[in-house]
């Protein structure tokens, strides 16, 4: 059942300040917002700024300035319901941008759980009961296995409360047929760990069976960044903590084998037969592991290429686009029963 927009309340985003940098969450924030549109809600991201667009991918979903949003009363509890990511968990919407918000309903989307304790500034459990489990909160999205399962133990949110929201992978992400040897890494997170591996790498009495290339993914923009792990053997991962671990499932979908931490919310990935998930902070396993790979594609090519692409048609088919809309047109219809129930009385 797909609801008419007609039926339904306007749902804005809230992306907050405008910032034009890769941050994964952001992209998915977009993304969210095209499914949804498709799917017949009238759905926007609210910038700081009415030009504001990220340049660093291209996205189809409709944007809206806060200012444009008060301009054109679309702030209705009766009327609007309010999308705030987990980052928001100490914002005072009673304040928010010299506006007060906190009367609509809304909805949490946490991509990264682990941002709750410790890497937001000062949280207490007062502070996190109140943003989780305000009167006002019509449910809580999430996306991956870990993610859902740290919201129901330690914040103490009901599954009934809780919705999965499966990432979809862009078809951008595919095995190129001239693979190189080349290992890639993403330098941003954990730079120290970075360097430790990479150092060691070098410094080890390990005799290479073939040369490789070490290329860092940095200052690219989304397609760059898929170009580059299309034509690449092998992806590093140094994410930690992570909600899902995009860039992993990005990886193994480009036909990389993947060695790394799962960031916690990544482990669902390593099940496929092309990875080696590494202890957080385990350098001479994570060394060890990248020198085990060389050694495989040297040893056994057409094995090891084997199961890349058993594990990149996987990756592609359990987070694929329909099952992403499919998850994301279950999670609203809950969201509209709840919204029609407790602020229209239906």
């Amino acid at each position: 059942m797909v609801p008419s927009s007609s039926s339904c309340p306007l749902v804005r985003f809230i992306c907050l300040p405008d910032i034009d940098r890769p941050i994964g969450g952001v992209k998915q924030l977009y993304r969210h917002v095209e499914h949804l549109s498709a799917l017949g809600w009238d759905a926007a991201v609210v910038t700081q700024n009415s030009e504001f667009r990220p340049s660093w991918f291209v996205s189809s979903a409709t944007t809206i300035s806060l200012e444009e949003c008060f301009l054109y009363d679309q702030l209705q509890p009766h009327n609007c319901i309010l999308v705030l990511p987990e980052t928001y968990v100490n914002c005072d919407l009673t304040a928010f941008y010299g506006h007060d918000i906190s009367s609509l309903p809304r909805v949490i989307f946490n991509q990264n759980a682990y941002y709750t304790f410790g890497q937001l500034g000062s949280t207490t459990a007062a502070s996190i009961s109140n943003f989780y489990k305000h009167p006002n909160v019509l449910q809580v999205l999430n996306v991956s296995v870990d993610t859902h399962s740290f919201l129901r133990t330690n914040l103490g949110i009901p599954d009934s409360s809780l919705s999965r929201i499966i990432n979809s992978i862009e078809p951008i992400f595919v095995p190129d047929t001239n693979k190189q040897n080349i290992f890639t890494w993403m330098p941003r997170k954990n730079p120290d760990h970075v360097n430790a591996v990479l150092n060691s790498l070098q410094l080890s009495s390990f005799c290479y069976p073939q040369p490789w290339k070490a290329l860092p993914l940095s200052n690219l923009t989304h397609s760059e960044v898929a170009n580059n792990l299309n034509s690449s053997r092998i992806f590093l991962s140094f994410g930690h903590p992570e909600g899902f671990g995009l860039p992993i499932a990005e990886a193994m979908c480009s036909g990389c084998w993947v060695v790394g931490y799962s960031g916690g919310g990544g482990r669902e990935l390593f099940n496929h037969g092309g990875s080696n998930q590494i202890s957080f902070g385990d350098w001479s396993a994570f060394t060890s592991a990248v020198q085990n790979v060389f050694i495989q594609f040297a040893d056994n090519p057409r094995e090891t290429t084997m199961i890349l692409q058993r594990q990149s048609l996987a990756i592609r088919t359990l987070y694929s686009h329909q099952q992403e809309r499919d998850s994301i047109s279950s999670a609203w219809l809950r969201i509209k029963d709840e919204f029609n129930t407790r602020f229209l009385g239906q």
